[in-house]
């Protein structure tokens, strides 16, 4: 569900390819490849749709957490963490950017390209299931070595409920959508 291509699986959330409504929000003027600037985080919760931000979280490539980790916004000398690790502060055991949950996961995409970080509400997408899980047994599969066979089989296909990214009444003009991901840095 995370990048499929929908051809014989989901149509993934973080594919702008296949999914319209994803939205890949461009790098910072003179930001160095491979890198991850608050100013990005700031830039991709703006394009995310309104009522998503109850529901959204952040999947990441761990690959991703030492670039959050430094992130700050200036505030007189000092600064304000954008980031927060799970301790006293984050009190359900995750990770929080923008006071939203962060989930690393091994889905998302390499540092420094699109689909690394990605901020998404998943309330947006629609999976269903056909019949549950079939199982079933065989003892000829591998019946020369005294071995019996299972296997799980579970048909599901999902996608995006949007069609495309909202074009706001007023405002910029910039889209919204409940799938915003940062597009490459190189």
């Amino acid at each position: 569900i995370y990048e499929g291509d929908g051809a014989g699986k989901p149509t993934g959330f973080a594919n702008s390819t296949v999914n319209p409504a994803f939205i890949s929000v461009s790098k910072e003027t003179g930001q160095s490849a491979a890198t991850i600037v608050s100013n990005n985080v700031i830039k991709m919760r703006s394009r995310l749709w309104a009522p998503s931000r109850a529901n959204s979280v952040w999947f990441i490539n761990q690959d991703t957490e030492p670039q959050l980790s430094l992130m700050t916004i200036t505030v007189g000398t000092g600064g304000v963490p954008v980031y927060m690790p799970a301790s006293g502060l984050s009190e359900d055991g995750y990770d929080r950017l923008y006071g939203r949950p962060v989930v690393p996961i091994e889905f998302a995409a390499t540092l420094g390209t699109v689909g690394d970080i990605v901020l998404a509400d998943l309330s947006q997408y629609v999976l269903i299931d056909k019949g549950g899980v079939r199982q079933d047994t065989s003892m000829h599969v591998a019946f020369a070595t005294a071995e019996q066979a299972f296997r799980a089989l579970l048909r599901v296909d999902g996608q995006s409920l949007w069609s495309s990214a909202l074009t706001p009444f007023k405002g910029t003009g910039n889209t919204q959508s409940p799938f915003v991901g940062l597009a490459t840095r190189s």
